[in-house]
């Protein structure tokens, strides 16, 4: 291709043959992984088979529904992430505030113990 890309761009200028085959290699791959993502519960073959008869609309009618559902279920996952997050950050913070109180104090003795030390009354 003259426009000096490795591959092709479906968008090529010259619309010569290499680029029109690269084009359709390119929106070929694109349509399979689209299908795959939103196919990912399923195989392909039931999927081919339960939409071949359907007309456009109702297919991506269909492939949003199925979408829908899915996206409700990695919403319920998610959901259980967050509160699992939420509990052990919870937990964390609790610990590390009293260990930095407790480093405080530990530290205001020492200060208290140096300093008398320097003054002598110790």
């Amino acid at each position: 291709c003259s426009t000096g890309e490795a591959l092709a761009s479906p968008l090529c200028a010259d619309s010569c043959a290499i680029c029109r085959l690269h084009a359709m290699k390119f929106f070929s791959a694109a349509a399979h992984l689209g299908l795959l993502a939103l196919t990912s519960a399923t195989s392909l073959e039931s999927s081919f088979a339960a939409i071949a008869g359907l007309s456009p609309v109702t297919r991506v009618v269909e492939l949003l529904n199925g979408l829908a559902v899915q996206v409700e279920q990695e919403s319920k996952v998610e959901e259980d992430l967050f509160d699992t997050f939420i509990c052990w950050a919870k937990s964390i913070i609790g610990q590390k505030t009293k260990s930095n109180a407790a480093g405080e104090a530990r530290s205001d003795e020492l200060r208290t113990y140096i300093d008398d030390l320097d003054n002598g009354r110790i």
